[in-house]
């Protein structure tokens, strides 16, 4: 038989291709298309840091271990890791090529080091030298000097030189790249070049890494230069916090941040160049890499620019030159207020009537920080439980549950410290919210906290009341603006009971392994899923299932989806990420169908269907896990059941809307490749559908 698995890291790949390419999507802006550029750099960074870094370390077993699904090594996984990316680096150079040429004769121009020529030299030239070249230490590569440490992902300048004078020993130079003027400058026009206000035709920006390129003269000036590039390392980061860390004399919180601080001396899984159009870059690369231990199929050379992270900073530069022009720039949209959430109620009062259906971003936050807001104030509060994982940078959820605390209310925050690269963050906000009067715990051992949840209790003339939300996204306003996440609110005692029960395991240290409606993981949420499967597979071609999530690798999950779809089930995945299933495998996952969603917000909603709503009851779910194996089995996930029918005919209903996208949505097909979905009808891109619905919800309220 045909294997329907697919490796997860290729798939990764797959994934993160697909990101690149909306930055090449005729229907997007222009500029709009070069963040997905930063953003596939950036989820590469990452993904070499965290993935390839991992399965280095598991090659370096004694057993090489195979993977579970498709039984390659993970010597064998890596060396595809690092082939399959190679043809990204020139897809990327290519789709840089082109925007920029298109940016520029909109009038926002991206000039190389080969590019500064005449007065647009003379004016980088000058402000090269006052605002970087104070920045530049200058470090020439002898015996004394050795080559330093090279910081994960920092851009270096190095030079093949030769000193002017004697003509001496060819040596090498290096410096390290200031991050204080960002990734990329503005460059004043050269008809006024003390002005910062943008010149009349358009718009010029520089790169630093070009700038370096183009002026590494005035930098290395007693040497003759014949030779310059960028280089940057990226360093393992997979760097484990041990769970069973006992001791009591050292603060944990202390204890992580020492630990993270081991991803600055890791080892290097990646050497990167970039040298515009000067040569010396491969032999530089090459003299470099023996030094910090890396071989040849761990280098890559790319034709643009390495650090595009500066690239969200510029937009309001843009703006003030070019203002809403919809060639650069998306339409402007905000979160609207939901209709069905009145004003002259309490949350608590609404969530009574009827449970309360939140959709990030198309509506706001409000009802949400309202629910707390609400809860300070209100002298009947006895309680507020909560779950965090990632926070925004001023956070209105802490701000909220700092004034609860210090107002007499008890609060308990469950912070997880090992969220990934958000761990100093997190370790901050632990110590703000404890100064606040909140007591702060950071999980069960040997799991993550993953859940978004909170519970708030109050205890009035009837008795306790309580109130709870249960969501797919985390507390963070900002996000909230760009990922797509759904929750709810409800005042329903039968998920009070057993958020209630989360939160005391979690107090006790344990997971639990009994709840009656929540399905939380590690112990109901996989069995649960696996028993709704199966009931849908003893109804065979009248079964049903739908599951959008961001990634599927749960090898239980997969089998019994396949043994679905090969008993008649029609089985509808819309994963944006990982999908380890290959769908359309004659006579096992010929009934499955699995789309992927890639566009102006990222999509997060997890979501699960089962029952065809006709002659099978229907039953939906929301929640935090992902059906990886991860989230099923290592962390502490919570997903609700949806009792109120409203809600679960509104979220099956967006499933339609999405799967039936023509513009966003990519189909995988049976040989692992991603096809875009080309069809004669109108276009439908799902998301600008949902926030269309939302600005018609809005307005009809406001006639009424």
């Amino acid at each position: 038989m045909i294997s329907y698995y697919e490796n997860r890291e290729l798939s990764w790949l797959k994934f993160n291709k697909r990101v690149l390419m909306q930055s090449q999507a005729h229907e997007v802006p222009l500029f709009e298309r070069m963040k997905f550029i930063e953003i596939f750099g950036s989820n590469l960074d990452e993904f070499f840091m965290v993935r390839v870094g991992s399965m280095y370390d598991r090659s370096l077993l004694p057993d090489d271990p195979p993977d579970g699904k498709t039984g390659m090594t993970a010597s064998e996984q890596l060396e595809k890791m690092y082939s399959e990316t190679r043809p990204l680096y020139a897809l990327r150079d290519n789709c840089y090529r082109n925007l920029t040429s298109a940016l520029a004769e909109k009038g926002v121009k991206f000039i190389g080091a080969g590019a500064l020529k005449g007065d647009t030299a003379r004016v980088a030239r000058q402000y090269f030298k006052r605002e970087v070249l104070p920045y530049v230490t200058p470090l020439i590569l002898d015996a004394k000097h050795p080559l330093p440490m090279l910081e994960n992902l920092k851009p270096y300048l190095v030079v093949s030189i030769r000193p002017k004078k004697d003509g001496g020993k060819a040596t090498i130079g290096l410096v390290a790249i200031s991050n204080a003027f960002g990734s990329i400058i503005s460059l004043p026009s050269p008809k006024a070049p003390s002005s910062k206000e943008p010149s009349s035709d358009g718009m010029t920006f520089v790169p630093v890494e070009d700038l370096m390129l183009r002026f590494a003269s005035d930098i290395f000036k007693n040497y003759d230069i014949f030779g310059r590039t960028i280089v940057r390392v990226t360093r393992n980061a997979d760097v484990t916090v041990e769970d069973n860390f006992a001791d009591d004399e050292v603060d944990y919180r202390d204890y992580v941040t020492a630990i993270i601080k081991r991803r600055e001396k890791m080892t290097p899984v990646r050497l990167e160049t970039y040298s515009a159009s000067y040569a010396g870059a491969e032999k530089i690369a090459y003299a470099i890499a023996p030094m910090i231990g890396l071989d040849e199929s761990k280098y890559f050379h790319s034709m643009s620019v390495l650090d595009l992270g500066s690239v969200y900073g510029l937009e309001s530069k843009i703006r003030r030159n070019f203002g809403d022009d919809t060639v650069l720039f998306h339409a402007p949209l905000s979160p609207r207020d939901q209709p069905d959430v009145p004003d002259d109620r309490t949350i608590e009062e609404t969530a009574q009537h009827h449970d309360i259906f939140l959709s990030f971003p198309y509506y706001s936050m409000k009802p949400y920080l309202r629910m707390l807001d609400e809860a300070v104030s209100d002298p009947e509060t006895e309680s507020i439980k909560i779950s965090l994982y990632r926070m925004a940078a001023n956070s209105l959820v802490i701000d909220a549950l700092s004034r609860a605390a210090r107002s007499g209310i008890e609060v308990i925050a469950v912070v997880e410290l090992k969220a990934r690269f958000d761990e100093n963050n997190n370790v901050n906000w632990s110590r703000r919210l404890e100064d606040a009067g909140c007591h702060v715990i950071y999980g069960i051992e040997a799991l993550k906290v993953h859940s978004k949840l909170t519970l708030i209790t109050r205890r009035g003339e009837n008795g306790v009341r309580r109130l709870v939300h249960v969501g797919t996204g985390n507390y963070n306003e900002k996000t909230a603006k760009l990922y797509t996440d759904v929750g709810i609110i409800t005042a329903d005692e039968r998920i009070a009971g057993d958020a209630e029960l989360v939160f005391d395991n979690i107090m006790k240290g344990i997971p639990g392994e009994s709840y009656d409606y929540l399905l939380v993981a590690p112990h109901t949420l996989r069995q649960t899923m696996l028993r709704e499967i199966e009931t849908e597979a003893s109804y065979g071609q009248e079964g049903y299932i739908c599951m959008k999530m961001n990634s599927l690798t749960d090898k239980a999950i997969i089998d019994a989806l396949a043994d679905a779809s090969s008993r008649g089930v029609k089985i509808d995945l819309i994963v944006r990420g990982i999908c380890c299933l290959l769908p359309g495998i004659i006579g096992v996952t010929d009934n499955i169908r699995v789309v992927s969603i890639v566009g102006r917000f990222l999509e997060h909603s997890r979501l699960f269907i089962f029952g065809n709503g006709r002659n099978v009851s229907r039953r939906v779910y929301l929640g935090s896990a992902d059906m990886m194996t991860r989230n099923t089995t290592r962390r502490v996930e919570v997903i609700t059941p949806v009792y109120d029918k409203a809600i679960a005919d509104r979220i099956f209903e967006m499933t339609r809307v999405m799967l039936a996208d023509n513009v966003k949505r990519s189909r995988l097909m049976s040989n692992g490749r991603y096809e875009r979905v080309i069809t004669g009808k109108e276009p439908l891109d799902s998301q600008e559908y949902f926030y269309a619905e939302a600005y018609r919800a809005t307005e009809k309220k406001d006639e009424e």
